[in-house]
């Protein structure tokens, strides 16, 4: 079997913690952890010219993920202070404005890029600068049609509108969102019914839904309703960036590399669970996590 060609598409950031940092964004931890597990991995994004963006190609060029489609420009290199939330379990994101990846161009290497991609992945926040959300729309509107193309919402502080998660829904065959997330996408889209999900997937023609609830348990839905619910796993938790991003690519990379929807879900909470034992979201796979997949 050729191996999988997958991109994550948006925001490239330095993670900043109290006591380190980490390089990160969604759609970078996302092509890494593909890259895990043997997909040929990009991501379409942008850093500055600047130090911080000479680290991340640095860094990159390290870790297993291609770096064609990344891009310089003038502004600087994404940065995201992650503050934890006293008595919680949770992060919260300061979002630097103006950073390099508002600014994503369309790639000149598109038609190489993209004639083969086997799954595309983005999400809300790359698309808060006009700029970027013209691009990503533009991307979005010309990958083949046998690309899976996987929503991971992702909505951080207000940077975000119904117009713009509407129009991702529409390009969308997978959408993934959280226990705090799905309220607000029933407010904003108006989704009034009992089953919300199912609605979801029958008024944007989607393939899948993926709820994760947090420490709870996580949910996927398809067209025939709910397909697998497995219990978060408990873990001793480090910080819980990349979690996320880990369980979107571990799902989708093995649902089409044939492990089937429940056990594709079973090993998206194992690898989630143990990224959230790490500092920061980027690190590798031990040995006894890499033989599971």
């Amino acid at each position: 079997m050729d191996k999988l060609k997958i991109i994550g598409l948006g925001e490239i950031v330095w993670d900043r913690f109290r006591n380190y940092e980490r390089l990160g964004g969604a759609p970078l931890n996302l092509a890494y952890f593909a890259s895990q597990l043997g997909a040929e991995a990009y991501v379409i994004s942008a850093v500055g010219k600047d130090e911080a963006g000479e680290r991340t190609l640095a860094v990159i060029g390290e870790m297993g993920v291609r770096p064609d489609g990344i891009q310089t420009n003038e502004y600087m290199t994404g940065i995201v202070d992650a503050l934890p939330v006293a008595g919680t379990d949770d992060i919260e994101y300061v979002i630097h404005e103006n950073a390099a990846w508002d600014h994503i161009r369309y790639p000149e290497q598109a038609d190489e890029l993209l004639k083969d991609v086997d799954v595309l992945c983005w999400g809300t926040l790359a698309q808060r600068e006009e700029e970027s959300a013209q691009s990503i729309g533009r991307i979005l509107s010309v990958v083949p049609e046998s690309c899976l193309k996987v929503y991971d919402i992702n909505i951080r502080q207000d940077y975000y509108s119904r117009e713009i998660i509407e129009e991702s829904l529409k390009h969308a065959d997978i959408l993934k969102l959280n226990e705090n997330e799905l309220p607000l996408v029933k407010e904003l889209l108006q989704i009034d019914g009992k089953e919300p999900l199912e609605e979801l997937m029958e008024r944007y023609g989607l393939q899948y839904v993926v709820h994760t609830q947090g420490s709870a348990k996580s949910e996927i839905y398809g067209r025939e309703g709910l397909l697998s619910s497995v219990p978060t796993k408990k873990v001793e938790l480090k910080d819980a960036v990349g979690a996320g991003d880990s369980f979107t690519a571990v799902f989708v990379t093995s649902l089409l590399q044939g492990k089937g929807v429940r056990r594709s879900h079973e090993l998206a909470v194992e690898v989630a669970a143990y990224v959230c034992t790490q500092e920061g979201a980027i690190n590798p796979l031990p040995s006894h996590i890499l033989e599971l997949l």
